[in-house]
């Protein structure tokens, strides 16, 4: 090798780990500045220490040393140039790995976890285009859940793997740090706290086993980030109808409320009440009443938009909030909740049920940011329905 551009021209083509140069030329030196390799400079000249430093010389060696001693000193750069590329994909591993828990530690739902985690950590831990699955449990007698993705995205109940990697994944559930390869794919053990526990496989892992440490740190990332979302969903949450709890509603008009001042949009809040609920208590029991309720939550969340937000108040009470609406078209939905409600019909222990329902609508003020006072006359105009007859929309004035 005798001028720079050869040189350059050799290392794009093989892109080698160690470059051994024997009596090299100074003026190809410049060549291998800024290369991530290891250089062995084999001379009876020994090269300025500068020009050493800058190059990231391994190793300067005479000219004339035994073959045995010039291949220790080829393995002893080889080495060192594996370990710098470790280091430096360990390095890329751990700032993707915090972007990847930085997104999901900002989701709420379980489901929006699986969903995004999934996919980040898969595409994290394998080559591009690779399968992924998961199997978890948020808490001590709770559903397993199972989802996938690539190849494996249709998954509803059961994992389509090998028997060995089932079998596998059956081993990690829930155990902390257990890294399994099968193959070319990773099972690694999943845990939170407040009993969440799974197992994550990843097809065609394309780390080495050296770094089966990270895997078990994404697993226990993925499994912190359930049990939040978990514990997030419990507290925000009304544990009979799924819909937001009342504190958890509160917050939410305030956020709507300053959006909407800022915006200058409307808002507009609906009041629901159950027509009667005592007497469906008395009647048929509590347990006939959660049915009620439990029902009366799943018209009223597949009545209302995507974007509403829908919370128990309390006993047979129900608030929507309605962002961006005015109450003209938030009487029209609340007409069709009224009828809605009314045509809904159950059945406990053999007997029938239904129930109506009372609505009181009221409307924001310009700049309105007091919740507590918009909620009041929705209330007052849901009492109004009350008084008028029940089973009816009333409108605050």
């Amino acid at each position: 090798m005798h001028t720079a551009d050869g040189l350059e021209a050799l290392l794009n083509e093989w892109n080698p780990d160690v470059v051994l140069l024997l009596e090299p030329p100074p003026a190809l030196l410049p060549s291998l500045h800024g290369r991530a390799l290891s250089v062995v400079l084999a001379s009876d000249v020994a090269p300025p220490e500068g020009v050493v430093c800058a190059l990231g010389v391994h190793a300067w060696i005479p000219a004339t040393h035994s073959p045995a001693q010039l291949r220790a000193t080829l393995h002893s750069a080889a080495n060192r140039s594996r370990e710098r590329e470790d280091l430096r994909r360990h390095q890329e591993v751990l700032h993707r790995m915090l972007g990847v828990a930085s997104l999901i530690g900002s989701l709420h739902t379980t489901e929006e976890v699986i969903e995004h985690g999934l996919i980040g950590f898969v595409e994290l831990l394998s080559e591009r285009g690779a399968a992924g699955a998961i199997v978890v449990r948020t808490g001590a007698g709770e559903p397993l859940q199972y989802a996938g993705v690539g190849s494996l995205r249709g998954i509803a109940r059961d994992l389509e793997l090998p028997a060995s990697v089932a079998e596998a994944m059956t081993r990690v559930f829930g155990a902390p740090e257990l890294v399994e390869r099968v193959g070319e794919a990773m099972v690694v053990g999943v845990t939170g706290t407040d009993g969440t526990a799974g197992a994550l496989y990843v097809e065609r892992a394309k780390l080495p086993s050296a770094f089966d440490e990270l895997g078990a740190i994404v697993a226990g990332l993925f499994g912190q980030a359930m049990s939040n979302a978990a514990l997030f969903q419990r507290s925000s949450h009304d544990a009979l109808t799924g819909l937001s709890a009342r504190g958890f509603g509160v917050h939410r008009l305030g956020e709507v409320l300053a959006l909407a001042a800022r915006d200058r949009t409307p808002t507009t809040v609906l009041m629901l009440d159950l027509d009667h609920f005592k007497l469906i208590n008395d009647t048929h029991g509590h347990a006939g009443g959660d049915l009620v309720l439990a029902s009366v939550a799943e018209v009223i969340r597949s009545t209302v938009r995507g974007t509403d937000i829908a919370a128990r108040w309390g006993g047979e009470e129900f608030l929507v909030t309605m962002p961006r609406t005015d109450q003209a078209v938030a009487a029209g939905v609340g007409e069709r909740l009224r009828v809605a409600i009314s045509t809904w019909r159950g059945v406990h222990e053999g007997i029938p049920l239904h129930v109506t329902v009372s609505i009181g609508i009221a409307e924001a003020d310009d700049n309105e940011r007091d919740g507590p006072a918009l909620v009041a006359r929705a209330d007052d105009a849901l009492y109004e329905a009350k008084r008028a007859g029940r089973d009816r929309v009333i409108c605050a004035g």
